[in-house]
Parts: structure tokens; sequence; C-alpha cells
């Protein structure tokens, strides 16, 4: 899959995960991994699968990032 992991802050390609508990581990280890993983768990909550989950989580993230970057 390829996706914005938002503990690094950059894209990358990497294989999908095959449980949540493995996905969850992507997301686990920054000072904003709750809400990275509320994030998460609401999408799959919303039918999507582990891949689309984390693709979606990643995006959510960088917007909100973008939002309150400074104006250059």
């Amino acid at each position: 899959m390829y996706w914005y992991n938002p503990k690094t802050r950059c894209t990358e390609e990497r294989s999908t995960p095959k449980t949540d508990k493995e996905a969850l581990s992507l997301l686990d280890g920054d000072l904003n991994s709750e809400a990275f993983v509320m994030v998460y768990k609401k999408r799959r909550g919303a039918g999507m699968d582990i891949e689309q989950a984390l693709v979606f989580t990643g995006h959510a993230v960088r917007l909100k990032e973008l939002l309150y970057q400074p104006p250059n």
C-alpha cells in the first residue's frame, strides 16, 4: 500500500498489515497516536478494510496538518 504515515509525516510504500493489531502498531508511538487510532477505528467501523482505513487515516491527518501550517 502507498500511504501517508502520520508518525513520520512522510509518504511511504509498505505491505498492508493483515490484522487490526498490526495496523494499530503503525499508528502507535507518537504524541498524537490516540487521535490517529480514533480516526482509524472510525474508518474501520464504517466498513473499510484495513488498507483503505490506513490510507484514509493518513490522508485525514495530512489534511489537518496542512490546515495548521502558517501561510507563506
